[in-house]
């Protein structure tokens, strides 16, 4: 099956478009309206003036420049360079804009192209400086307490494997009167972790700031920058996904968030090498005695 041409389209990126989106509740309705020509139409949008984009929209210049300060950008000029810059064309297969028709082959092909779509889109998203900044504070707790739920838990158990490998004190809490609990007798040198591809998860926000207020450090990941959990957390990683009609943006988050465990693990390791080396040595030995 070959690729249909007409299924092509103009795209900004993922990270660009998800941190449109997580703002949506936040934007009036004329800038609601700027951000849906420009996620519409982008390449149109770049071409235009910031009047002529105005008057396309029916809004004043004044909501144009509110939305790019809201999304971070400093003036209209370096706003549009970043979009320009975005730019991609995609095709819905490559997308994984599944299908009814589809067979198991074509949905295959699909999801295995999204999900590495959402990967290549994530690494810009994370910055390197909060990686340093997430395995230092790893390295330095005193324990560490992951709090995650349904299919972050998945995340949350795979990331305290690799912590007690590495000789880490960690333990997942997946039950919302354990995680308040754990948050409640935390304390300077701890670090509570939270997972959450949505960011709001009540129960995780809420051990987010509880462990905050008691002193200790606070990570996250999310796949949304401006979401309560982002915004309770000291070090915030990023999971950025798009969301196709027949495949969540959270399926592909967990993905792109095991690969963010993946990533500590790996930098931890080199943190103390022969250390770390020394205690993976340890624990795979200990549970090798549970084989048959």
């Amino acid at each position: 099956m070959g690729i249909d041409e007409k299924a092509a389209t103009i795209r900004i990126s993922t990270a660009l478009e998800a941190k449109i989106q997580a703002l949506r509740s936040s934007l009036s309705d004329k800038e609601q309206t700027v951000a849906a020509f420009l996620l519409s139409d982008p390449k149109e949008f770049i071409s235009l003036s910031i009047s002529a984009i105005a008057a396309r929209c029916g809004v004043s210049e004044t909501v144009i420049i509110r939305l790019y300060r809201k999304l971070g950008f400093a003036g209209f000029h370096e706003f549009k360079i970043a979009i320009a810059s975005s730019l991609t064309e995609d095709n819905r297969e490559a997308m994984g804009d599944l299908g009814t028709g589809d067979n198991v082959e074509t949905i295959k092909r699909k999801v295995f192209a999204i999900t590495r779509q959402a990967l290549e889109d994530s690494v810009g998203s994370v910055s390197a400086s909060d990686l340093i900044r997430a395995r230092d504070a790893i390295v330095k707790a005193r324990r560490v307490v992951v709090a995650a739920f349904g299919g972050s838990a998945s995340v949350g158990l795979d990331l305290v494997h690799k912590l007690l490998k590495l000789g880490i004190i960690a333990t997942l809490q997946a039950d919302s009167h354990m995680q308040i609990m754990s948050a409640m007798v935390m304390g300077k040198g701890d670090l509570l972790i939270g997972i959450t591809h949505s960011g709001n998860t009540r129960d995780v926000v809420e051990a987010l700031q509880q462990a905050r207020a008691k002193g200790a450090t606070t990570m996250v990941l999310t796949g949304f920058p401006f979401s309560p959990a982002a915004k309770a957390s000291d070090i915030p990683l990023y999971s950025i996904c798009r969301e196709t009609k027949y495949q969540t943006d959270s399926m592909t988050s967990r993905i792109v968030q095991l690969a963010l465990v993946d990533t500590l693990y790996v930098a931890i390791t080199f943190a103390n090498k022969e250390k770390a080396l020394a205690h993976i040595h340890e624990t795979s030995m200990a549970a090798a005695k549970k084989k048959l």
